[in-house]
């Protein structure tokens, strides 16, 4: 395991761009999972005013809950600097909507730099998993604290998993990759595609579902729920109590 910060693959600026080209080809059943996730949304009674993107990214779960929810605004928050300049591209048709704060995760300090005030909502998108067990508890607790009272989270991450399926979700990722390459004619050979895809497992500290599921319980969230699940793909969250 590296001794690096978590989610160090993602500072660099090349492997950035290659995933996010192809994020939608890549990760499995992706469309499904967006889609819950804008129905999650659509369907509560709690108003998204401004809400929190945790782990960021370029932005691609913001643009769904700016686009779900027309009133809100939201706060993006990555340390990498690659995605963040991403993430001003994909969200520009937003203008006023949104704003970055570049903060590390792995430290309990990241929430410092916030714009003031609590959120009516905050969301994730295959970030948490970077964070080992005890600080992934710690991130769980410090956003209850962030969230106002009837305030949903929701987590779109992977897990681990035991028995036949394990292993299911990395090796969907590069059958999808070998593919999309026969899909456009490229020249590279199946064991090309598989040795180019990015491997950031060094970076990697999943948990099981029913682990993070109890830790939500733990920081004070009810109505937590496992949306979906699909091999180590998983949505899950909670509500703040109201």
């Amino acid at each position: 395991m590296s001794g690096s910060t978590p989610g160090a693959t993602w500072q660099r600026s090349e492997l950035v761009g290659t995933f996010l080209d192809e994020r939608h080809t890549l990760l499995p059943l992706l469309d499904v999972q967006e889609d819950l996730i804008r129905r999650l949304f659509e369907r509560s009674t709690h108003a998204v005013s401004r809400f929190i993107d945790v782990g960021s990214g370029d932005g691609a779960m913001s643009e769904l809950l700016l686009t779900a929810t027309p009133q809100s605004q939201a706060v993006l928050v990555d340390f990498s600097e690659p995605m963040l300049a991403r993430a001003e591209r994909r969200l520009a048709r937003f203008p006023g909507r949104w704003r970055a704060v570049r903060g590390d995760l792995s430290e309990p300090g990241w929430a410092g730099a916030l714009p003031a005030g609590t959120y009516s909502a905050a969301v994730s998108s295959f970030a948490i998993h970077h964070l080992p067990a005890a600080r992934k508890r710690g991130l769980l607790a410090e956003l209850f604290e962030l969230l106002e009272p009837g305030a949903m989270f929701v987590n779109m991450d992977v897990v681990t998993v035991q028995g036949p399926l394990a292993g299911l979700f990395d090796e969907q990722m590069e059958a999808n990759a070998i593919r999309a390459e026969h899909r456009r004619g490229g020249a590279r050979s199946d064991e090309e595609v598989a040795r180019d895809q990015i491997d950031d497992s060094e970076d990697d500290r999943p948990d099981s579902a029913e682990d993070q599921l109890r830790w939500l319980r733990d920081a004070g969230f009810e109505d937590v729920e496992l949306h979906f699940k699909w091999a180590e793909g998983a949505i899950f969250g909670g509500v703040r109590p109201s």
